[in-house]
């Protein structure tokens, strides 16, 4: 009695389990798919509905209500694929719903994204063409001619630039440089793409060249002598430090243009006669580009001829025990534009540089070092015009340099030397633009110019004199010099 009542109670469980299959209220369905998918691709969403054993009819449909299709699944719970294809109007909202006996369920909402394959990328560029000077800003734009959900990346010079970018700055579809140096200039390229995991399409532009000008500085004004024919010519040199080409020179005589441009690079040469003494007018240089124009300094048109006399100062180099190392012997002259030195120890021309002195300011400075023995004695020096190998000397008096004479390590040797090459240095560097400029000489086949000299035979001796090249000298100079201390 008691085992047939429990087995009824069984079948009664089980019934009411069949029941709950096949009866009661649906379950809500499990909906998958892509979130975004391209234009004109096939994408699958899968809708199923676990443990229900009725007749079950799946519905895809996109918001607000329309039904894309419907499966049938006779036996309940197997589940279903629908396939869709991708086009304009498919972005939305996307529901699985089921039906059974008149009872209905719906999924959670799936939203997709329909991306645009991106297709001809190219760059715009503010100001175009994009030509700028250093100081001002300029844009780079990144634009489509198709495509969505669009990331970018930037090149400057095939180099990837990351944000955030201390010299550019990335926002979207445009790059923007407010104050543009030396730095932005070079070849910009912009590259769009879609990004879907794995799943990439990217197009890139074409290279922009963004010119970044320099402004250009004012032009200095020197000449050089050449002789040509029967007289001679000053070549006459207009010259900008910096800027960027192309540049028109024109040069100006008592105020007045002389009837000659030139256009190319940062620098013009110009030829006018001159006589030798004369004061033949005042020559400045006018510098023009596209936006600037600016004047040189005035500079006198005149030779002066050596002349006057010549005298030797002398400035020892000390160490902090008070031992002379060094001598700093410069020849000071009362006139003259283009000088040509010569040095004399103990009434011999001293020959080319040996490891005991060095010169510079294009000869007027001897540097006597104290690392050799035998360098202390009488020195003196002569300068004559350097256009001029029939020109007179002017000779100074002798000057007694006396150095002592220490042995040295090769390091303390090594410490002199350069102590003496830096105090060269320093004082050169007080005239190196000048020197630069009026150290040059330069040769014209074409029209028979013929550099000037800078090593002279002695026609006393036959042996090659010390001697350098022009460095403008008109009026007498006093240098003070700073006793350094090693």
């Amino acid at each position: 009695m008691g085992e047939g009542l429990g087995l009824q109670l069984m079948s009664i469980l089980l019934l009411a389990g069949d029941v709950t299959k096949t009866g009661g209220s649906i379950p809500r369905p499990q909906f998958t798919g892509p979130n975004m998918a391209y234009l004109k691709s096939t994408e699958m969403f899968e809708c199923k509905l676990s443990r229900w054993s009725s007749p079950l009819t799946y519905e895809l449909i996109k918001s607000p209500g329309e039904v894309l299709e419907s499966i049938d699944d006779p036996l309940g719970g197997q589940p279903v694929t629908f396939t869709l294809r991708v086009n304009e109007r498919s972005e939305g909202q996307y529901v699985c719903r089921v039906r059974s006996r008149g009872q209905t369920s719906t999924s959670d909402a799936l939203n997709l994204q329909v991306v645009i394959p991106v297709q001809g990328v190219q760059l715009v560029t503010d100001p175009d063409p994009p030509v700028i000077y250093e100081g001002s800003g300029f844009t780079l734009h990144c634009q489509v001619k198709k495509g969505t959900h669009l990331a970018y990346v930037w090149y400057h010079n095939k180099q990837e630039l990351n944000p955030p970018s201390a010299f550019h700055h990335l926002s979207g579809n445009t790059l923007t440089v407010d104050r543009a140096g030396e730095g932005h200039a070079g070849y910009y390229t912009c590259m769009a793409n879609n990004k879907m995991g794995n799943n990439s399409r990217y197009s890139s532009s074409t290279e922009v060249t963004v010119v970044v000008k320099k402004y250009l500085s004012a032009p200095r004004l020197s000449f050089t002598l050449y002789h040509h024919g029967s007289g001679y010519h000053a070549n006459v040199s207009c010259r900008s430090a910096r800027g960027s080409p192309p540049v028109t020179f024109q040069l100006l005589l008592d105020g007045k243009e002389v009837p000659v441009q030139q256009t190319g690079l940062l620098e013009a040469w110009f030829s006018l006669p001159v006589s030798v003494g004369l004061d033949m007018g005042t020559v400045q240089c006018k510098a023009e580009t596209d936006i600037q124009q600016l004047l040189s300094d005035p500079k006198d048109l005149e030779v002066v001829p050596v002349g006057g006399t010549a005298r030797v100062l002398v400035e020892y180099l000390q160490t902090a025990d008070s031992v002379v190392v060094a001598a700093l012997l410069q020849c000071v002259i009362t006139r003259g534009t283009f000088p040509l030195f010569s040095w004399s120890f103990n009434r011999t021309i001293l020959q080319a540089e040996e490891d005991s002195h060095a010169l510079t300011l294009n000869g007027r400075i001897l540097v006597v070092t104290a690392i050799s023995a035998g360098i202390s004695g009488s020195y003196s020096c002569r300068a004559r015009d350097s256009f001029n190998p029939n020109s007179s000397w002017v000779d100074s008096e002798e000057v007694l340099v006396k150095m002592t004479e220490v042995e040295m390590t090769s390091v303390e040797v090594l410490a002199v030397a350069f102590c003496c090459f830096l105090l060269v240095v320093i004082v050169a560097g007080a005239c190196c633009l000048y020197c630069s400029i009026n150290h040059e000489r330069y040769q014209d086949s074409s029209t028979g110019r013929e550099e000037d000299c800078w090593e002279q035979t002695n026609p006393e001796t036959g042996h090659a004199m010390l001697e350098t090249g022009p460095g403008p000298q008109v009026e007498e100079v006093e240098a003070d010099f700073m006793e350094v201390e090693v």
